[in-house]
């Protein structure tokens, strides 16, 4: 088969930098401004913080764009994580995806990232990051899995991980007052 790349691009992400990258140009234009109408040690220092800060602005971006999948014959790679990135297709048992739908205006970014968990065959799970993503990427990354894989367990779910926080801290209650329990009979 040949190689195939899907993009991994969140659009919040996408725009946060854009924003960025436009503040960095305004300042840019104010410190070229600055330097020619006052041609002095501080209006230096200003235009030399604003190359170190279009260098900064064109590596963000440069990774923000280059994040994604990378499908080849044997393996899939996600070039956005630095650890444990590379999934053969022969060792894939299972593949789980779930992402948090749930509005809220308590939640933390990270609570809406999306996750994708592949059980190995020797039982290993490993856990990929996604990020704040689209539905549609979701569903195209699995779709592409189910291609290229024998795997018959690929499933996407989209939960509320707020529901999941609450059942396990009621578990936890629940173990909480039976051990209370038998303690106190033990006394």
């Amino acid at each position: 088969m040949k190689d195939k790349t899907i993009r991994i691009i969140s659009p919040t992400v996408t725009a946060i930098v854009a924003i960025l990258d436009a503040a960095v140009l305004g300042y840019g234009i104010f410190a070229v401004v600055k330097l020619i109408q006052q041609f002095s040690t501080m209006s230096i220092i200003f235009a030399v913080i604003e190359v170190f800060a279009l260098v900064v602005a064109i590596l963000v971006s440069k990774e923000v764009l280059s994040n994604g999948v990378v499908f080849r014959d044997d393996e899939a790679e996600f070039t956005g994580v630095d650890d444990n990135n590379i999934i053969t297709y022969d060792e894939i048992a299972e593949i789980e995806a779930y992402k948090d739908t749930a509005a809220s205006l308590t939640k933390n970014f990270d609570m809406r990232h999306a996750l994708i968990m592949f059980t190995t065959k020797d039982k290993r799970v490993n856990t990929i990051d996604l990020g704040i993503v689209q539905n549609s990427t979701i569903n195209k990354i699995l779709d592409e899995f189910k291609r290229r894989t024998t795997t018959e367990s690929i499933s996407f779910t989209q939960i509320k991980k707020a529901e999941i926080f609450t059942k396990k801290t009621s578990e936890n209650e629940t173990e909480k007052e039976t051990q209370t329990d038998q303690d106190s009979k033990a006394e």
